[in-house]
């Protein structure tokens, strides 16, 4: 091959291989073989607890590493409550994009995992038939408080640490993002953050 297709090694190690992964099959070839995982926002923490890391451990347990080996990421929906317009907004995307993926049955697992198989089947066929706009507002509370974080910008830190901890290594916010908008709020969090690390 030309060198353009083999270029030489740089200087910065070997990269780490991220893959996403949501059924058993993904989770354990995580373990096996990859330095990470992405879960899909769609999840809670008992399929965290029951499917993510018991199928990781597993391929961690085939491949000799442990679980120090691998780094758990995922997106957290989170709806910031301090300025109610903004609450709003949040609360109605994140609801959104719940339906919309509780829709897909590649995701089916998580349903699975609390008895929402009706409502699952239920939004694909709303999504058959086109009816995304309406998606959101036939999901119970029930199922987005279990996925969904609310609280202050400030607070939003800390109860994301208490929710996951153990469960996750990284996260990150799933909510609707604008440059330039509710900066003051992503400072408030940023710093919560880095305190939790201290």
């Amino acid at each position: 091959m030309p060198p353009f297709f083999s270029p030489a090694p740089h200087a910065f190690g070997p990269i780490p291989v991220y893959l996403a992964a949501v059924n058993p099959h993904m989770l354990r070839l995580v373990g096996r073989s990859a330095d990470g995982a992405f879960v899909h926002a769609l999840h809670t923490t008992r399929y965290l607890r029951e499917v993510v890391l018991p199928n990781v451990e597993s391929g961690l347990a085939e491949s000799g590493r442990t679980r120090k080996d691998v780094t758990i990421n995922s997106a957290v929906f989170a709806v910031p409550m301090d300025d109610a317009a903004f609450a709003r907004k949040a609360e109605r995307h994140v609801r959104s994009q719940i339906a919309f993926y509780l829709s897909t049955p590649a995701y089916r697992v998580v349903a699975e995992q609390h008895g929402w198989e009706d409502i699952q089947y239920g939004l694909s066929r709303m999504a058959r038939r086109g009816e995304w706009d309406t998606m959101a507002d036939v999901l119970p509370e029930s199922v987005t408080d279990e996925m969904i974080v609310r609280g202050s910008w400030a607070e939003l830190p800390h109860m994301i640490s208490e929710r996951y901890h153990g469960l996750l290594d990284r996260v990150s916010y799933y909510l609707p993002f604008v440059p330039g908008e509710a900066d003051n709020g992503w400072r408030q969090s940023i710093e919560a953050f880095a305190s939790l690390r201290d």
